[in-house]
């Protein structure tokens, strides 16, 4: 008797969140036409003139990337100077933006250097194996993956395939990123030793939010 008890509470708690689903969705649905009032068939009428004469749609929006893992890397997005790190005289070697598109799930970066080679990269955070993923590819017509995660404060992204160096052994390499301020951002590359086991910088850059753009929100 009591296991009955207990497996009918535990039906019963399992479908109030489908019955509740199911009647918020019969909720949102329009009364069958014959049960109308004539006001309420002049106000769907008068809608749906207005979505077929001006050729419109009635947009649904997916929910979007709010989840905290997916905005780590939201200190990036803006307009950016890039000069190199510790420079004491002013200078500029390049511009860089990072808008956030699709719903705040994807950061796309646009990178535009005064002298060298401009290029682009995605970036996205994928839960299925809690990684952030950035894809880059520039005007020599290169791709390079990189996939890492956010620790201690720092965007950690180790390049997923490194070439071999003159000697033919493969050193690893990655990219940090770190909000310095809200106006901000270091990125510098590291390079592994294998024979120390030690990362060296291999270079160092400043990002600096252009002036009269705000930073992200």
């Amino acid at each position: 008797m009591i296991r009955t008890i207990t497996f009918l509470a535990l039906a019963a708690a399992l479908a109030g969140p489908a019955a509740a689903q199911q009647q918020q969705q019969q909720q949102q649905q329009p009364p069958a036409v014959e049960r109308m009032s004539r006001q309420q068939l002049r106000d769907e009428v008068t809608r749906l003139r207005g979505f077929v004469n001006n050729g419109a749609v009635q947009p649904v929006r997916p929910p979007g990337c709010s989840a905290a893992e997916k905005r780590q890397f939201d200190f990036w997005v803006g307009e950016w100077q890039v000069a190199p790190s510790g420079v004491q005289t002013p200078m500029t070697i390049g511009e860089s933006t990072i808008s956030m598109n699709a719903q705040g799930c994807v950061l796309m970066e646009y990178w535009r250097p005064y002298a060298g080679t401009s290029g682009h990269s995605l970036n996205v955070y994928d839960a299925t194996d809690q990684k952030w993923h950035q894809s880059w590819a520039d005007a020599t017509g290169r791709r390079t993956e990189y996939a890492g995660s956010f620790q201690d404060g720092v965007m950690r992204l180790d390049m997923e395939n490194p070439p071999a160096g003159a000697n033919g052994v493969v050193q690893a390499q990655r990219m940090n990123f770190q909000a310095v301020d809200a106006n901000t951002v270091r990125q510098w590359g590291e390079t592994l030793d294998p024979a120390s086991n030690t990362w060296t910088v291999s270079w160092d850059l400043t990002y600096r939010r252009r002036p009269g753009t705000a930073p992200a929100r």
